[in-house]
């Protein structure tokens, strides 16, 4: 649908819809204009200024995005030390409640809208009129409650808070190359009172980790009474009774003592979470089915059952991690044939030999990472973000030919920068004193096995501090070490590290406490298994791929061309300095919303996790390095020496991001294992390899005892990883889990 032509049939819509969403009301309204990317503000006073307001929106729609604060004001003079009228001390009254919808259906809504407004093609803004104004912090609360209750759904959660600007419709968007005209969709004469508000509310009880719990989006597919059957042995009969008797609807009756029993005694039988829900919402005594209430309201009780199990009765309930996907189909779909540097180098690599596909992916990042590092940066409002980036490759045995992938990536970048790799050994003052003489370029820190540098720094004294010093290394601030003799200053740093070694060692030696100081998360892990059947017999030497390898090193030349510009600085005829010329990258508007996007997800997840002190900041590091994975990307495909990350710079990324989030879970998981917990790893991937095989045999293999034994295979067959069958003298066992 577009904009009408007609400039009197424009006004009057748009002055029908600002009379219906102000009704009576009286006060002044701020009108934001952004032509040619300047913020341009104009108050006007309602109802009286109104036929002025609705020409300066004419006059200036076809210039800009036009936007307008849905609360009256007091006055139209700027308070003072502000810069503009739409502040929240000068806020009068709010005629309205609004939402920024955004991706979220308004059908969702628990209370319909006054008036649906299509910002943009299923992009949504919402208001509900009130019959009267209401007070500006109660209007705030009830927005607030209404953009947290749909921040699953898609909604914007930052959209809440008075002075909000929001599109006027009947304008056009300028977001988007095409201009979607702004359009109301659905409007209504419906009023509504503070009281109505209620479910909003309701839907905003505190659960423990957040002040909302995201519905999975996943349940269990097992029908209720079918979850209750598996569970008889250890419920309360009553349980069933509660299910499937509907309470009567009597003045004494109490739906809401009735549900709670059920929800506390299928925690108390160990249902998890998702299946308590799947009970509850079939029950027979579900209230919010009755009075036709959004399913979140029975879900965020069933949180709250959760954590009164949790904590007044320390019981554990089970929980299954709610993993939403990083990427869709139809953004795989849309990147389907963009070849980037990576993927050129991945084919050339792979050709080479037997190693694990994955860990070309961390050489071709590591390659483009030490060329551009040093010479890219990303203002934020944070600060500022280097795409230096911090790779592990971890291995099951040498068989995945993990150091043969970090040669090949190190060896071209060696070639293009010959001063760029650091020693791989040596002293915590050795490794600053050589970051020390190269302030702003990028340093790279390759060590192989790095369980030897765990190990060193765990029991060596002058390795002491090690990882804090790494961990702000990496966030290229400023160092200084005071030794007897000297110090050494480490002025903007830009290191990079590449580390590789046997997994269950490495897991073995890293402590929760590495994860929640911020050293580990600053890892992208990647991980792999032996595959026998992929192995390259020895044999004589073969013809090596000489032009590919010319061609990827003539593509890192020229970057370094491109975007690398030192500034010598001279003393007397010598090199006292030598200083990157910086180039600031840049995300477009469509790239940053989808980056946005993708880090609440992540930041959702980590809340959501098992472990959520544990797994939110590893989520929180992994958006920001799939954000420098997008810069390098970008910077690599770009031949002006601008920097301009685009939507599908972003997408390449997350689609290497969804990869990546599965290693770093299976590496995270396994950190900080006893002895005993790595043996019953290593029984339970034995099974896997060998279904059916014997208890003997497993026995023999492992060296173990009967009450060894006993304990072992107890303890998998009670976690659900293994079956054992009874054959004659002997049992035979099948693996059933996924992993421990």
């Amino acid at each position: 649908m577009t904009l009408p032509t007609n400039p009197a049939e424009l006004e009057t819509k748009r002055g029908t819809f600002f009379r219906a969403l102000f009704g009576p009301s009286e006060g002044f309204v701020n009108i934001a204009i952004r032509p040619g990317g300047k913020w341009i503000e104009h108050t006007f006073h309602y109802p009286d200024e109104l036929p002025n307001m609705l020409k300066v929106i004419q006059d200036n729609y076809k210039q800009g995005s036009v936007w307008f604060c849905p609360q009256l004001l007091k006055s139209k003079q700027i308070p003072a030390g502000q810069h503009s009228t739409r502040v929240k001390d000068n806020v009068e009254s709010c005629p309205v409640a609004w939402a920024v919808l955004d991706k979220c259906d308004p059908k969702l809504c628990i209370v319909p809208p006054s008036f649906t407004i299509e910002s943009s093609p299923e992009r949504w803004q919402a208001y509900w009129t009130f019959r009267d104004p209401i007070d500006p912090e109660q209007a705030e609360l009830i927005c607030k409650n209404i953009a947290y209750h749909h921040v699953p759904d898609g909604a914007d959660k930052t959209g809440w808070d008075l002075t909000q600007l929001l599109r006027v419709p009947y304008t056009l968007n300028f977001k988007y190359e095409n201009l979607p005209p702004v359009m109301v969709r659905h409007a209504s004469r419906t009023m509504y009172q503070v009281d109505d508000f209620k479910p909003y509310m309701e839907s905003r009880v505190s659960v423990r980790m957040q002040e909302f719990t995201p519905m999975p989006q996943l349940l269990p597919t097992e029908a209720p009474l079918d979850l209750l059957q598996r569970y008889r042995r250890s419920l309360n009969p009553i349980v069933f009774s509660l299910f499937s008797v509907q309470p009567s609807t009597g003045p004494e009756s109490d739906w809401s003592k009735i549900m709670w029993q059920l929800i506390m005694l299928c925690y108390e039988a160990g249902l998890s979470r998702e299946e308590v829900f799947v009970v509850a919402s079939e029950a027979a005594c579900n209230k919010y089915k009755r009075d036709g209430k959004h399913p979140r309201l029975l879900w965020e009780e069933v949180c709250r059952g959760q954590n009164v199990t949790e904590e007044k009765f320390n019981a554990v309930v089970p929980r299954k991690e709610d993993r939403q996907p990083i990427i869709t189909d139809a953004e795989l779909k849309s990147i389907e044939g963009v070849e980037t540097y990576i993927e050129r180098y991945v084919k050339w690599a792979a050709g080479l030999g037997d190693a694990a596909p994955q860990y070309h992916h961390a050489a071709a990042f590591m390659s483009l990472s030490a060329i551009l590092a040093g010479a890219i940066r990303l203002p934020t409002s944070f600060g500022i973000i280097t795409p230096n980036m911090w790779f592990m490759i971890l291995a099951d045995t040498t068989l995945t030919r993990k150091s043969t992938a970090m040669d090949l990536g190190m060896e071209l970048v060696d070639e293009v920068d010959s001063d760029i790799l650091l020693a791989t050994d040596g002293s915590l003052e050795g490794l600053l004193t050589a970051i020390e003489a190269r302030p702003g370029r990028p340093a790279v820190f390759l060590r192989d096995e790095f369980s030897g540098l765990l190990e060193s720094m765990q029991k060596k004294d002058y390795y002491a501090g090690m990882a804090e010093t790494l961990t702000k290394l990496y966030d290229c601030k400023t160092m200084k070490r005071v030794l007897r003799k000297e110090t050494i200053t480490v002025r903007d740093p830009c290191l990079l590290m590449f580390a590789g070694g046997i997994k269950n060692r490495v897991q073995s030696l890293l402590t929760l406490e590495h994860v929640s100081s911020g050293f580990v998360p600053r890892f992208v892990f990647i991980t792999a298994e032996s595959d026998v059947t992929k192995l390259r017999p020895l044999g004589p030497p073969t013809t090596l791929d000489s032009s590919g390898r010319s061609k990827l090193v003539a593509e890192l030349q020229e970057m370094r061309e491109r975007y690398v510009h030192d500034q010598i600085t001279t003393h007397r005829g010598k090199t006292v300095g030598i200083q990157t010329t910086k180039v600031e990258a840049t995300l477009t508007e469509a790239a940053w919303e989808r980056y946005n996007i993708f880090e609440t997800t992540m930041l959702y997840s980590g809340i959501n996790a098992n472990q959520p002190d544990v797994m939110t900041p590893v989520y929180d590091r992994l958006a920001k390095s799939t954000l420098k994975a997008a810069i390098l990307i970008a910077a690599s495909r770009q031949l002006t020496g601008e920097v301009v990350v685009g939507l599908e710079d972003l997408l390449v990324a997350l689609r290497y991001a969804n990869e990546w989030r599965e290693y770093t879970l299976e590496v995270i998981e396994g950190i900080g294992r006893t002895s005993n917990e790595a043996l019953l790893n290593r029984m339970y991937k034995t099974i896997k390899v060998h279904p059916g095989v014997a208890r003997s045999r497993l026995m023999q293999w492992y060296h173990l005892g009967s009450r060894e034994a006993e304990v072992i295979f107890a303890t998998l067959e009670q976690r659900g990883l293994i079956s054992g069958t009874r054959i004659g003298k002997t049992t035979v066992y099948t693996a059933l889990g996924e992993n421990l």
